[in-house]
């Protein structure tokens, strides 16, 4: 890796290369993990399809992705994404309502969670956060209203989880989470992620035009793909779907999360090349997930 600033490093191609390796031609779906991004409301349906979007696009990750959202809206996800199956959530007036049986299953069977793209911010998603951070042992990405709903919780409860956890606040949820005022967190975002990444025990990606993600030992990646173009709603749905793909098979979970910002700005670049930064919208950059994976693939070294 190369390219050192304040106690990070930039990630390149090269080193998100490894995240995929060729496949062997005797290999089935269940070789390569089974995610579910878990969000999605009456009134923010698009979040939830924005990740899926992006999950699919990436074409490479997952085995199988599912789309756990409130029932009343997973009509609407089924016609956007063919390639994902749908896990019914219980809800009222379109917003989710927490069934422990439910989440249960959810943690049974995948083997990473995206959680909090559009859910809404209310008493019944900080169940289902809490739930999570208790009972689920695999890779646990949370963002949007999930991390709200966690800057709510006892502190205990998050650094204890069993979960490995990737947080993914952009700076007003990060100065939530971590007390901090923005003012402070902008002079010093590496540090600021590294502290928080030490105090909360999880790996904590800060969004930015200099994106850092720490992790809990003092590793920390940076990368600055992005453009003006991505400043737009659904940005960092995207981002939590590429995360979802990227991270389920990850040893290196700093690595993975780095690389799902890297990706998610690189698209974006692209898509702003073939758009403007004024036209171009978050579903532009899912479409243009597959081909920077294939790009960074088929990159020497």
């Amino acid at each position: 890796m190369s390219g050192e600033i304040l106690n990070g490093t930039y990630i390149t191609a090269e080193d998100i290369k490894r995240l995929f390796p060729e496949r062997p031609a005797e290999c089935n779906k269940g070789d390569f993990g089974y995610v579910a991004l878990v969000g999605g409301s009456l009134e923010y349906s698009g979040a939830i399809r924005l990740a899926a979007l992006a999950n699919a696009a990436m074409r490479s990750g997952a085995g199988v992705a599912s789309v756990a959202a409130p029932r009343s809206i997973c009509p609407l996800v089924a016609g956007a994404v063919l390639e994902a199956t749908l896990f019914p959530l219980s809800e009222e007036e379109g917003e989710l309502r927490f069934s422990e049986e439910e989440f249960a299953r959810l943690c049974r069977r995948y083997g990473c969670i995206a959680f909090g793209m559009g859910i809404g911010n209310t008493e019944e998603t900080a169940k289902a956060v809490e739930y999570l951070l208790t009972h689920y042992d695999k890779t646990l990405i949370v963002d949007a209203d999930g991390l709200n709903a966690m800057a709510g919780l006892d502190r205990a409860l998050i650094r204890n989880s069993k979960a490995r956890l990737v947080l993914t606040p952009h700076l007003k949820e990060f100065s939530r989470l971590s007390g901090a005022p923005m003012e402070d967190i902008k002079a010093a975002p590496v540090e600021s992620a590294k502290a928080l990444a030490n105090d909360l025990k999880a790996v904590v990606l800060l969004k930015g035009s200099t994106t850092a993600v720490a992790g809990p030992t003092g590793k920390v990646l940076l990368t600055d793909r992005g453009c003006p173009g991505m400043a737009t709603a659904g940005s960092g749905d995207v981002l939590s779907g590429i995360l979802s793909a990227v991270c389920v098979n990850a040893d290196d979970l700093v690595l993975a999360a780095a690389a799902g910002a890297y990706i998610n700005g690189s698209a974006g670049e692209l898509a702003q090349s073939r758009r403007s930064a004024v036209t171009m919208t978050s579903s532009d950059t899912a479409a243009c997930v597959a081909e920077v994976v294939e790009r960074i693939i088929q990159t020497e070294g």
